[in-house]
């Protein structure tokens, strides 16, 4: 063999050996996924089989040193590894993967450049359950004792809101007195429990259900439980009352408008008519107040049955009434007005109606005197220089009236004298049973002429009963310490003046008359601040009103009153209305309290002189 030929088969060899020991590289053809594919785990938790795959190549090789890519493509989470590349049997892991917080399916994938991604896919559970969130209305209103109109229904939800199916709620009821249906629930697929059913109770006003479950806050429901229908009216005041006729009485009588269940109805018509010979009302058909159901007549004045009865009735519930008893006894007390010389009809009329005012605002007797023996004047003890004697028994109060001349038209820069009044003598509790009362003629007849003198006799009667006149005999109800502020220092009458006082009167209360002289000063309400009150000193072309204020100064010298009895009178209107003087000459008429020495018929039936005390 020639060197040349043997050289020839050893390359031939080597090629062989060449040939047969090459190595073409790895092209990565395939993915395949090392763990399962479908898990299952609860929201925002690892999954126990951690997802893997290995690439391949055609052969079904694992190919070292391939980037895999992980992506989540639904339900939000995170895996560790986002990119890693193969190891040298072709695996590469997510490293774990943690779901998202959403409950459902959610999908993760492994992806290397020019092969198939493979895609795997978790169940996402509910959480524990931590809340109850109410899927239906939670403020609500329904007539009492029936059903609500929207059922309680709540959803259970772990912490991200996902429903938990399968929970446990129990319905409660933590206020009313209802009745529950299917208080036991377990929460559906959608994590939605429903009460079977929810009756409130009998009584109005705030009822409550709760929803309640191990480890959540309960859910709570609210209904405004309104009255049912009209049904009955049921006295609240006023009945059985004792009274005095042709007087207010004293308390107003008053219904509540119930439903069945007794609950309060509000917006319901309700009239008060007075029974056979009853008397009249004011204000006889109301509304129940919608806040507790009650109406109230505005007054009832009563006539003079010795019984009378008051019917409240409804028109929204027409067989049922409630009816006001009241006791009527004619007034304690009494005013015997004897006049000397001559009185015209009007004038006579004037007084009695003057007088049977004061017998509405005056209801307790002061009692009866005997043996009296008070000689006519002008003699020593004598009421008046021109009164008649006084002999035998006085029961409450006599007062001598005469029509004279005082100053006629009267003068510039003193005024018109329209008349004058007082007490003389005073029982042994220093209240008067004893006066006089005197008018001018020349203003009487004006008076009369004009409709006026009535409210001027009602005036001076006051004086005789002791307003402005005996406020400091035996008593210290006038306080004259400050120069030209005179002010009423009496308990009642403050009481009734600082609950009408809204315009904040600032000065000591309640004002005196500190102008107008000897008979108008000091006897007087102050006619700056009360204007149009009944007990200023002087006349005005106006309604003047008795107030509660005047009353209650009667109250104070000792008398029993009716506070019901006193006209409306508002000091804040009374400011505002102006004033404006009647007069015949140019100046206001005034009247004057006289400078009388006032004698007291003591117990023992002595007389003694009245001393003024002072303050």
């Amino acid at each position: 063999m020639t060197l040349s030929t043997r050289r020839a088969l050893l390359l031939v060899g080597a090629l062989g050996v060449l040939v047969g020991c090459g190595s073409d590289p790895q092209v990565p053809s395939a993915a395949a996924p090392t763990a399962s594919t479908t898990v299952a785990a609860a929201v925002a938790a690892s999954v126990a089989a951690v997802p893997a795959v290995r690439i391949t190549d055609a052969k079904g090789k694992g190919v070292k040193n391939v980037m895999v890519r992980w992506r989540i493509t639904s339900g939000g989470g995170k895996v560790v590894n986002d990119s890693i590349r193969t190891t040298g049997s072709g695996d590469a892991t997510s490293g774990g993967w943690t779901l998202g917080t959403t409950a459902g399916q959610q999908t993760l994938q492994a992806s290397a450049d020019g092969i198939a991604v493979v895609t795997f896919t978790a169940t996402a559970n509910a959480g524990p359950l931590s809340r109850l969130t109410p899927v239906s209305a939670t403020d609500q209103q329904a007539t009492v004792n029936t059903p609500v109109p929207v059922l309680p229904a709540v959803r259970a939800e772990d912490q991200y809101g996902n429903p938990v199916s399968g929970a446990a709620i129990v319905f409660t009821i933590v206020q009313g007195n209802g009745v529950l249906l299917g208080a036991q629930q377990s929460s559906n697929e959608l994590g939605i429990a429903t009460v079977g059913g929810w009756t409130i109770g009998t009584a109005i006003g705030q009822q409550i259900v709760t929803a309640t479950a191990t480890g959540a806050n309960p859910a709570v429901f609210s209904v405004n439980a309104l009255a049912g229908p009209a049904a009955d009216l049921v006295k609240v005041t006023g009945d059985n009352q004792a009274g005095v006729a042709n007087i207010n009485i004293a308390v107003p009588p008053g219904v509540r408008v119930v439903d069945v269940y007794g609950n309060p109805v509000g917006g319901v018509p309700v009239t008060f008519t007075p029974g056979a010979n009853s008397g009249t009302v004011t204000g006889g058909t109301v509304i129940s107040d919608p806040a507790n159901g009650t109406a109230f007549v505005g007054s009832w004045r009563l006539g003079t049955a010795s019984t009378q009865t008051l019917i409240a009735t409804s028109s929204s519930i027409p067989t049922k009434s409630a009816t006001f008893t009241t006791t009527v006894t004619l007034s304690a007390f009494n005013v015997d007005v004897r006049f000397v010389g001559d009185a015209s009809l009007p004038v006579r009329t004037a007084f009695a109606n003057a007088v049977a005012k004061w017998r509405q605002v005056i209801v307790g007797s002061i009692g009866t005197i005997t043996n009296v023996s008070i000689p006519a004047g002008p003699a020593a003890n004598a009421c008046s220089d021109w009164s008649p004697a006084v002999t035998g028994t006085v029961q409450n109060t006599i007062i001598f009236a005469r029509i004279d001349s005082i100053d006629g038209p009267g003068s510039p820069g003193v005024g018109n004298i329209l008349g004058q009044a007082s007490p003389c003598y005073v029982n042994a509790n220093a209240i008067p049973f004893l006066g006089f009362m005197e008018f001018d003629t020349y203003d009487v007849d004006l008076l009369v002429a004009r409709g006026q003198f009535e409210k001027v006799v009602l005036h001076e009667i006051g004086h005789v009963l002791g307003i402005g006149t005996v406020w400091n005999f035996q008593r210290s109800l006038l306080n004259t310490s400050i120069s030209n502020d005179p002010y009423y220092v009496g308990s009642a009458a403050r009481a009734q003046f600082a609950a009408i006082n809204t315009v904040t009167y600032s000065g000591n209360p309640v004002p005196v008359e500190n102008t107008g002289g000897t008979g108008t000063v000091n006897s007087h309400w102050r006619t700056s601040i009360m204007q149009r009150e009944l007990m200023q000193g002087f006349a005005v072309n106006q309604v003047q009103p008795l107030s509660r204020i005047t009353v209650g100064s009667l109250q104070d010298l000792g008398y029993t009153v009716n506070l019901a009895a006193a006209d409306a009178f508002s000091l804040t209107a009374a400011l505002r209305s102006g004033f404006g003087f009647e007069a015949t000459s140019g100046t206001p008429y005034r009247d004057l309290v006289p400078d009388v020495e006032i004698k007291q018929r003591r117990a023992d039936g002595s007389i003694a002189r009245m001393p003024r005390e002072k303050r």
